[in-house]
């Protein structure tokens, strides 16, 4: 009888430490990842330290699409396709924008963090308004290179929605220190191009048109007036100074909202980056030169030089510019001009890194999505100046 009494302690033992396995399991790192990715899909936030919160909606990546989960015989779905919402169920597979819910949706869960953000700053608009100004609007990147690569992905992920990109450049090796498209797989292909698969894969929403084509003094104004009245900005990130005249002319002919682009080589500290009116610049000779042109050639109004000439109130020409206060490397004297002509070498004499150029684009596109999300375009003008009116005025200082 002593071995019976044995043999039943033991089959107690077994069932009560299988019985402690089934209400206290050990969840391993994989496991709780497993366990939190399938309550998502059902259409919960999961809390493995507490109950279940609200219904939330989710988006399934390739990658959680892909999982096969335990005691699941209905949720395995192939790495195909693009991403798609799940409202409801695991076996919702209703795909990415087939009606309008759909895409608002889509448009709150990627772009309604960038909403909330302009939405805060003005107590007047909501965070609807904000992304249906944002994804009206139209946008013109011109040049696509170490600046204009970087402000249309900003723009696209701030959920602009319709991008339009003007370059005829091809990707070169060179290109790796400070363009965003440059990868070596891409190389030789066209900037344009591989910039609107990238866009594409960030919101396949977004309505990408390519131009392509460079901007030249002969046909700037032909080329923007060839994308009205659709427009609604654009970003100047062109780096020669007779074809950055001439595009900044044709938006101020026709009322575009432009901002544009100093000279990034030659400086290794984004801190210094800034955005104010092109009559405020400083320590930047393309811009410098473009201005002066526009001063010179085409009736703009003189600009301040601090301790020089008589003191005036001068009025801003409503250009938002973006340029670096930090003092611009001097070229080698056996260089030649690089501000002069945007058909020229690969990369330049005085050196670039991403992080300066991208720094330049990101701030292009935080202000143009400014203006657009909180209904406030800059529409450039020819203002003159004057020594007794104070309207329009922005600071006492001399002019040359």
């Amino acid at each position: 009888m002593k071995w019976v009494t044995l043999l039943l302690l033991h089959a107690l033992s077994t069932a009560s430490s299988a019985s402690a396995k089934l209400t206290s399991p050990t969840i391993s790192h994989s496991d709780r990842h497993l366990f939190a990715t399938r309550q998502c899909h059902d259409g919960h936030r999961s809390n493995l330290d507490g109950p279940l919160s609200t219904p939330v909606a989710f988006i399934s990546s390739p990658y959680t699409r892909s999982m096969q989960y335990r005691g699941s015989n209905n949720f395995h779905r192939p790495m195909t396709g693009n991403a798609d919402v799940d409202t409801t169920s695991p076996d919702a597979d209703a795909g990415y924008g087939e009606d309008d819910n759909d895409d608002y949706v889509n448009r709150g869960l990627r772009f309604s963090g960038v909403g909330r953000l302009y939405a805060n700053t003005d107590t007047s608009t909501t965070v609807d308004a904000v992304l249906d100004r944002l994804t009206s609007a139209t946008v013109a990147i011109i040049g696509i290179g170490g600046v204009g690569s970087w402000a249309a992905e900003s723009l696209c992920r701030s959920g602009i929605g319709n991008l339009i990109l003007v370059d005829l450049d091809d990707i070169c090796i060179s290109n790796t220190n400070r363009q965003l498209h440059a990868t070596t797989s891409a190389v030789g292909k066209m900037k344009i191009d591989e910039t609107k698969t990238r866009l594409l894969d960030i919101n396949p929403k977004c309505n990408v048109t390519l131009v392509h084509d460079f901007v030249t003094v002969e046909n700037a104004n032909t080329l923007l007036e060839s994308l009205l009245p659709q427009l609604t900005a654009c970003i100047d990130a062109i780096d020669g100074m007779y074809e950055k005249t001439a595009l900044i002319l044709a938006c101020v002919d026709h009322g575009i909202p432009i901002v544009t682009c100093g000279g990034a080589a030659g400086r290794m500290d984004p801190t210094q980056i800034v955005v104010d009116d092109l009559t405020k610049v400083q320590e930047d000779r393309l811009l410098f030169k473009s201005r002066k042109l526009l001063r010179q050639k085409h009736g703009f109004p003189k600009v301040a030089m601090p301790g020089q000439g008589k003191k005036i109130r001068v009025r801003k020409w409503r250009i938002p510019a973006v340029y670096s206060t930090e003092v611009q490397q001097k070229p080698p004297s056996t260089s030649l001009d690089e501000n002069v002509s945007s058909f020229r070498t690969c990369d330049g004499a005085l050196g670039t890194a991403c992080f300066v150029t991208g720094t330049y684009g990101f701030v292009a596109a935080s202000k143009v999505v400014e203006m657009i999300a909180l209904d406030k375009l800059e529409v450039p003008k020819k203002l003159g100046y004057t020594e007794e009116s104070p309207n329009d005025t922005q600071s006492e200082v001399h002019s040359i």
